[in-house]
């Protein structure tokens, strides 16, 4: 959406919210928030101070609504992967093995913004200031829908598919910190190879 603003002095300034936020969503995955401040912002943009203030608020405001933005997309992608993956236990291994092979291009190599914010801001600021929850329940729903396709055609159990979606939840988590940490491809590696062994064994597992 193109958004045209009247700055204090000069001819008004139009430019594309989207791209913008595009762009300031990159800054703060790669800096975090305490280490991009607002000159970082006016340069990345490539927008004025006024005009961002104007659009977006302060930089709390920003990055509130970069939070919420990146969530919805991040989900989104998620959800995506399950409808690529197919069903039964196969469907996890390749859910992982896709999400495996985005960890290993550059945006994938960030980790998670959600993830990465959480553990800077303690799970909240001023304007979401409970994201970290929010992020926590999406992702076990979508940990949960995947957990569910361990399960026998036409069969249901729910505390099974619960406490495997809260383990998948976990793993997911901590695979999000591993690859922000730059660990290294081959730690990288075995994570997802203790990932997909775990599962596995669900393949022959009792329900």
């Amino acid at each position: 959406m193109s958004t045209t603003l009247t700055p204090t002095a000069g001819r008004p300034r139009a430019f594309d919210e989207e791209a913008v936020l595009n762009q300031l969503t990159a800054l703060f995955w790669q800096q975090g928030y305490g280490h991009t401040s607002m000159s970082d912002i006016v340069e990345a943009s490539g927008v004025h101070k006024p005009s961002l203030y104007r659009t977006f608020g302060s930089k709390e405001e920003l990055f509130a609504t970069v939070l919420r933005r990146y969530l919805g997309e991040r989900m989104t992608m998620l959800t995506r992967l399950r409808a690529e993956s197919g069903p039964g236990v196969d469907g996890i291994h390749t859910f992982f093995d896709k999400f495996e092979e985005f960890a290993g291009t550059n945006e994938g190599s960030l980790g998670c913004l959600m993830v990465m914010s959480a553990n800077e801001l303690r799970g909240s600021t001023p304007g979401y200031e409970d994201f970290s929850v929010d992020y926590g329940r999406e992702l076990r729903l979508q940990m949960s829908a995947l957990a569910a396709h361990a399960l026998p055609a036409d069969t249901e159990n729910d505390s099974l598919t619960a406490q495997r979606a809260e383990i998948l939840s976990l793993m997911f988590l901590g695979l999000q910190v591993t690859i922000r940490s730059q660990a290294g491809a081959e730690h990288i590696r075995s994570a997802f190879a203790a990932i997909h062994g775990l599962i596995d064994t669900w393949r022959y597992a009792a329900h």
